[in-house]
């Protein structure tokens, strides 16, 4: 294992070459938690050729549109809203699109889903996907990674709000109901938290952190068996003297079905920091596979804020779980940030260092590094076009970031060798972003056809009056 604190004052240039640029027409969302995007992606590839994007068109209607690398449209499905109705969710199949919609009045809420026709642009006329009481939970949809599994489902709670059982719907990629699943969770202490995913084959996991903070446990309901396989571990506890606790968790099944999770600790005296703990679930082999756990002793703490000047307490702040991604060597990297905002109506919000812990695919320490930036937004734009976009090809890990560095304000590229952490100094992509206080990138529509091509929104000082959706090649 190794720790460094990687910046750089270095000029680097990523030669690059605008493809294609159009004007773009960007709506903000009203009313969204703001650290946590409903939806945070919403361009998606269908190819190395071709990507489909939703973006607001009014207050009260969306549309999915499909393009070309040469930014030519091929058809636009309007989505009209009423009333209140929210966007939940978007994602795709190999041959639809689809937009979850919520309904809510002082009664109900209800999911509704919208199938797109990907060759034609057809739109399917919404179809109910799951009722629930208003004043539950909020009722949430999960999708299989390849698109073919929707998974609607609502929360049972007691009359004071905690969780006893979860109800679910399993559909096709054509809202044909395939199985319903009650999970029982009564034998489960004090849930807090559930986070529910589901698998190209319709296996569903239940996510569950309990007991006041302190046990993580994992369920796995598969399509015609008769129980569920349970995995849990006290993770929270007295540690040394210490009472821990689970402060922030992240669940992701990935592309090999096999589920990770991490989460970050704290001490319940004083709130400090405690650590980070990562875990395997491999189901099939009916094991958890346990990383060693990183402390964040007083060297790693006091080598973080030694960099950041305007951290007058000298301790781990406001760092929140992000992603976490499996590269093909089998190499797991967690990656956490440093979130906040000042407080106060208008006042505005930073995004900075990233914190990485990569394990091999024993879960064995590999490296851990800290990726210094300083990112600020206004209050109206929050995170909308700060923290981070990354896109993991191959063993490469590329971040992409919107920040001033030596006073040139753009966007910025760093590649990270998964195996052994290696990470390049961030490089400019040179579009010189306008830097006027006025919005020059929208983060959640930047996608990756290939690790060469980007797909992005964004404002060149000296090309455009407004917001351009434009292609971007690397070389």
């Amino acid at each position: 294992m190794f720790l460094c604190f990687l910046c750089s004052s270095q000029h680097i240039y990523a030669q690059s070459k605008t493809k294609a640029s159009t004007d773009f027409t960007y709506l903000p969302e009203k009313g969204e938690d703001q650290y946590n995007q409903r939806i945070a992606q919403k361009t998606i590839p269908l190819s190395q050729n071709e990507f489909i994007i939703l973006s607001r068109q009014s207050a009260n209607s969306y549309s999915v549109e499909k393009y070309n690398t040469a930014l030519k449209p091929a058809w636009q499905a309007d989505i009209p809203l009423a009333g209140t109705e929210t966007v939940e969710a978007f994602y795709k199949s190999d041959a639809a699109a689809f937009v979850i919609t919520r309904r809510a009045n002082e009664t109900t809420q209800q999911l509704f889903g919208h199938r797109i026709n990907l060759q034609t642009g057809q739109k399917q006329e919404a179809f109910l996907l799951v009722e629930a009481p208003a004043k539950g939970r909020r009722a949430s949809i999960a999708a299989s990674a390849d698109g073919t599994k929707l998974l609607a489902y609502r929360y049972h709670t007691d009359n004071n709000h905690q969780i006893k059982d979860i109800s679910s719907i399993l559909y096709d990629s054509n809202f044909q109901k395939a199985t319903e699943t009650k999970y029982n969770l009564s034998d489960v202490l004090g849930i807090l938290t559930a986070d529910v995913k589901v698998g190209n084959n319709g296996e569903q996991y239940v996510c569950l952190i309990s007991e006041d903070m302190n046990r993580l446990t994992v369920r796995q309901y598969k399509p015609g068996a008769p129980t569920a396989k349970v995995m849990s571990v006290l993770v929270g506890g007295v540690y040394g003297g210490q009472k821990v606790y689970i402060l922030d968790s992240k669940f992701e099944l990935m592309p090999n079905n096999t589920l990770y999770g991490a989460v970050l600790t704290a001490e319940e005296a004083g709130g400090k920091y405690h650590s980070l703990k990562a875990v395997k679930f491999d189901f099939e082999a009916e094991d958890m596979v346990f990383a060693e756990e990183f402390k964040f002793t007083p060297e790693y703490v006091a080598k973080v804020t030694a960099t950041d000047k305007s951290n007058t307490t000298k301790r781990l702040e406001d760092i929140y779980l992000s992603d976490l991604f499996l590269s093909e060597n089998g190499n797991l990297t967690v990656i956490a940030e440093k979130k906040y905002t000042e407080g106060g109506e208008n006042a505005p919000y930073f995004a900075k260092d990233l914190h990485l812990f990569t394990y091999d695919e024993y879960m064995g320490t590999a490296w851990s590094s800290v990726l210094l930036k300083n990112q600020q937004a206004p209050a109206d734009e929050a995170f909308t076009g700060i923290s981070y976009n990354a896109y993991l090809s191959n063993n490469t890990l590329n971040l992409l970031t919107l920040e001033e560095l030596e006073g040139k304000y753009d966007l910025y590229l760093r590649q990270i060798d998964t195996k052994t952490g290696k990470t390049t100094a961030p490089k400019s992509v040179r579009l010189n972003v306008a830097n006027d206080k006025e919005q020059a990138y929208v983060k959640s529509f930047t996608t990756w056809l290939t690790d060469k091509n980007i797909i992005t929104v964004v404002r060149p000082s000296k090309k455009a009056n407004g917001l351009r959706l434009s292609h971007i090649q690397l070389k």
